[in-house]
Order: structure tokens, then C-alpha cells, then sequence
């Protein structure tokens, strides 16, 4: 059986940015906390949809929006 699931993934980036603003850090310092390059934090932040999903399950648990 297969499902179509939608993502809502300029809601997910947008509430992920609006976080880490809310927790006064730097890009830098989510990436450092998440395990990911600045590069693939700032990708991520911009919408990019070429992110590895570890990757943005690693940034989106560092804020409390997915289970690490």
C-alpha cells in the first residue's frame, strides 16, 4: 500500500529558525551542538531540500522539534 505524505518543509525551516532565535544561537552554534558543518546548517535554514535527513533530524532535535 502506498501513502503520500506532505511536508510542510518551509513551516518545519521557518519554526526551526524562529527557535533558534528564540534560544539566542548562532548558526555556529547549533551546527556545533547538532554534529553538522555551518554549511549544511545554513542550507538547511535556507530551504535547501538536498539536506541528508539525519542531518536535518540532528538540527531539528537540537530545537526540540523531533525525537533524537
Amino acid at each position: 500500500m502506498e501513502r503520500n505524505i506532505q511536508l510542510n518543509w518551509q513551516g518545519v525551516v521557518q519554526e526551526a529558525v524562529r527557535r533558534r532565535k528564540e534560544q539566542k544561537l548562532t548558526q555556529e552554534q547549533l551546527a556545533v551542538l547538532a554534529g553538522v558543518s555551518k554549511p549544511t546548517l545554513n542550507g538547511f535554514e535556507q530551504g535547501k531540500t538536498n539536506i541528508r535527513l539525519d542531518n536535518a533530524l540532528k538540527i531539528l532535535g537540537m530545537l526540540g522539534l523531533s525525537e533524537q
